[in-house]
């Protein structure tokens, strides 16, 4: 199908059954998702009666039924590579969806863009997000914690306005608000894969004492949310603490390896942050 005429989308739009509906919003939110992520994600939607192979053959076949109509795309090129098997798959909104979701949002039916293919690096973070997003619902299911928002780019960026009175903009990866028990939870989130230099690494953590210092998110929530670092190893929690040290305000930041992440925004391990670290 190259193209969908009004009809048929507004058609779609009404038609389509609850979970591909879910399907189609989740990429929305995420940007980039993987078949094995998706799989992940809504195997606990079906009935318990239903065997995981099962489960995993219809989840396919709504991807494949939600490619067909453009809702989604899969990239050209795959997550580790073919041997992932259907699951390797990378989705993202195709034209349809994101005319879907704006109409699901009451915003009617927008024109259709043109899609690139994301860089290679781009699709790895992109990707590491939405992993923590899976991980963190398969926590709120075996009832860890409570997934009040997930804001991933842009959704959870910030504007704001410098010292110097110019206009700037801080883009965390994800903004995240969690359950636990009585309490409530607010981080923002940075994926690092490792790639980016100390200079690099600097700059966003100035920025984000810079939006602390201006006061809005504290104005809108009563609080500033931790910003957590998760980061593939100890070696780069070490650099990241080493910078935070030397910035001043290291209680705004904290620092987990990717094993250790899930533990620290459900409450189950204390973070590490600059002030703590030996």
């Amino acid at each position: 199908m190259s193209r969908v005429s009004v009809p048929r989308l507004v058609a779609l739009a009404d038609e389509m059954p609850l979970r591909e509906r879910q399907i189609v919003e989740t990429v929305a939110r995420l940007s980039l998702v993987s078949g094995r992520q998706l799989s992940d994600l809504f195997s606990g939607s079906f009935s318990v009666s239903v065997d995981a192979a099962s489960r995993a053959r219809l989840i396919r076949r709504a991807l494949e039924r939600l490619v067909a109509t453009r809702a989604l795309e899969r990239l050209g090129r795959r997550q580790g590579g073919a041997r992932g098997g259907s699951g390797s798959w990378v989705y993202a909104l195709g034209p349809a969806g994101r005319r879907l979701i704006a109409y699901w949002a009451g915003e009617g039916l927008p024109r259709s863009r043109t899609t690139h293919e994301p860089g290679v690096v781009w699709t790895a973070h992109t990707l590491a997000v939405s992993d923590l997003y899976v991980r963190l619902r398969e926590a709120e299911h075996a009832g860890r914690v409570d997934v009040l928002t997930f804001d991933a780019e842009p959704a959870c960026w910030r504007t704001y306005t410098r010292l110097g009175g110019t206009a700037a903009t801080l883009k965390p990866d994800a903004h995240v608000r969690l359950g636990n028990g009585e309490f409530e939870d607010a981080f923002f989130i940075e994926c690092d894969l490792g790639s980016e230099r100390r200079g690099q690494l600097t700059r966003q953590h100035r920025a984000y004492r810079e939006y602390y210092r201006a006061g809005i998110e504290q104005t809108k929530t009563g609080v500033f949310p931790l910003v957590l670092w998760v980061v593939p190893g100890e070696r780069r929690a070490a650099l990241l603490r080493d910078i935070q040290r030397g910035l001043g305000e290291p209680a705004l930041f904290a620092v987990a390896t990717v094993e250790q992440a899930l533990a620290v925004l459900c409450d189950q391990a204390p973070a590490t942050t600059a002030e703590g670290a030996a």
